[in-house]
């Protein structure tokens, strides 16, 4: 198996690191292999890529958590014109 060494600008967060490293443990997997795992699932179906980002961007309060999703990019008059109609 070829293997390539990454270095320049392969920077990440500490802190995700360490709250990761204790998830890996329990599963008995290395950072190594779950990068490796990453990469060939992208490889495979990019649009993992998609469903991943919005995991890692889903807030973790109780409340606000819950409206990850719900709220759409819609106009105050679009929300008017939906509420009416479901009144109607």
């Amino acid at each position: 198996m070829n293997t390539l060494k990454v270095r320049k600008n392969f920077i990440f967060d500490k802190e995700i690191i360490e709250q990761t490293k204790s998830i890996l443990q329990q599963k008995k997997r290395n950072f190594t292999e779950v990068i490796s795992l990453y990469l060939e699932a992208i490889a495979k179906d990019p649009s993992v890529i998609e469903e991943i980002e919005k995991k890692a961007k889903k807030r973790r309060g109780n409340f606000i958590g819950l409206l990850d999703g719900q709220i759409g990019d819609k106009s105050y008059k679009e929300f008017k014109e939906e509420h009416y109609e479901n009144f109607s």
